[in-house]
């Protein structure tokens, strides 16, 4: 059933931030349409009604952190159990959970304009070779960039990872492997802000992946992947899909702008990190779309079934982060980055 989930397709790849858990369908009596409102006072999309697994409670799987997060560690625990059971778990300001995110907000706007501006960067460098930078002729594959619909409104941005003590990520598909960078170097303003960005990923996100995996042995993690993903109006929905067969790989993510219905959110169907489930998983356990504000985080097991929906807005493009850790050994040097979703590919670095 996993081959059918084309979890080798790239070109399938979502990075948005969402969360979702089961209710058990002696809880629930009536079917829901609609929006139903979480604990944090905000709407998650119901998607399935067919199914009375679609209607979901965020509150069971968003989990508080406060503004110092040294001052109480619990939250760490709490989060690394709901993400081992449900394989998704979302991440919220305790102090204002109605708004805002635990990344603040002018950090988020300064990291979507250095990604827009990195894109528009790549895109006139592919127009100078003769090359569509739309991608609507066909969809395309460089070091720093990657065309992943063939409509040309979903690009995947990938950048080093810049954040934390971390080594720095290549993602294997620079020809300058362990310099610290993809491809074309960043523009300095585009460097500090995804830097800024980066370190607040780390703060929150590492600590909950490391929690995780050493509640069975001692192991740590590394940044395997990061960059941005983003979704242009007139985008179509992807298919259902796993972004890995293995074990041992987590996906954040951190919407830089508020997100709304429209703009493209994920769909995920929680709990399939751990089953052998085909695409239609949803038919049975049902899928739900929570909507989450700018800075917060998601945390998901590359296992779990996904997909990104299109974007129905006229003008807002849904620019999102992504980090991808990856389990390793105490002590171990394999940093090696994740080769599934990022294979050797040309650099834009060179006319």
């Amino acid at each position: 059933a996993d081959a059918a989930i084309a979890s080798s397709n790239n070109s399938n790849r979502s990075y948005l931030l969402v969360a979702a858990l089961f209710v058990h369908p002696t809880q629930i009596r009536n079917k829901f349409s609609g929006i139903i409102a979480g604990r944090t006072g905000r709407a998650i999309s119901a998607s399935h009604q067919s199914s009375p697994l679609a209607a979901t409670r965020f509150e069971e799987i968003s989990v508080s952190v406060p503004q110092n997060i040294n001052d109480n560690h619990r939250w760490v625990d709490e989060a690394a159990q709901v993400l081992e059971k449900w394989g998704v778990v979302v991440l919220v300001s305790e102090e204002n959970s109605s708004g805002g995110g635990l990344i603040a907000g002018e950090i988020c706007d300064n990291a979507n304009h250095a990604a827009t501006s990195r894109m528009e960067d790549m895109h006139r460098r592919i127009e100078s070779r003769g090359l569509d930078p739309s991608g609507v002729e066909e969809p395309y594959r460089f070091s720093e960039i990657v065309c992943r619909d063939e409509g040309g409104k979903r690009f995947d941005v990938p950048v080093a990872f810049l954040g934390g003590h971390d080594k720095a990520v290549t993602n294997r598909i620079a020809r300058d492997v362990g310099s610290g960078r993809i491809g074309t170097p960043l523009a300095p303003f585009q460097h500090d802000a995804i830097k800024e960005l980066h370190n607040g990923i780390e703060e929150i996100a590492k600590p909950v992946v490391d929690a995780l995996w050493q509640r069975h042995e001692e192991l740590n993690s590394h940044v395997a992947a990061s960059g941005f993903l983003i979704n242009k109006p007139g985008s179509q929905s992807q298919n259902w899909h796993r972004d890995g067969p293995d074990e041992g790989f987590i996906d954040c993510f951190v919407p830089l702008i508020d997100l709304t219905q429209s703009v493209g959110p994920t769909a995920i169907i929680p709990g399939t990190h751990t089953s052998t489930c085909g695409v239609d998983a949803y038919k049975k356990y049902g899928d739900c779309v929570p909507i989450l504000n700018k800075g917060e985080l998601l945390l998901f097991d590359y296992r779990t079934i996904h997909r990104g929906q299109g974007n129905r807005s006229k003008s807002k493009t849904r620019t999102l982060a992504y980090t991808v850790y990856k389990r390793m050994e105490s002590g171990s040097r394999d940093f090696s980055g994740d080769v599934h979703n990022f294979p050797a590919a040309l650099t834009l670095e060179y006319d």
